[in-house]
């Protein structure tokens, strides 16, 4: 029988992205993706955010190799940007 916690692994770990979206809101480093903020709204903290790309991508370095059983994802407020 497999242990399963409900945790968050990506935590706060070394994370990347395509490109670092900048403009008059701030910049939006991969980094802000896993820091534990789930809020919507940008006036909460700011998210991971992308240039245009036609492929964008974002990962996580988990340290390990790990069973992943689900991902959660919260998409921005466009409103509060």
């Amino acid at each position: 029988m497999k242990a399963r916690i409900n945790v968050n692994v990506a935590l706060n770990r070394p994370s990347y992205q395509v490109s670092t979206h900048t403009g008059t809101s701030g910049t939006f480093y991969a980094r802000y993706a896993n820091d534990g903020n789930e809020s919507p709204d940008l006036m909460n903290g700011p998210c991971a955010h992308t240039q245009g790309a036609t492929n964008p991508w974002w990962a996580v370095d988990l340290g390990a190799a790990l069973y992943v059983d689900g991902v959660k994802f919260t998409n921005r407020n466009a409103a509060g940007m």
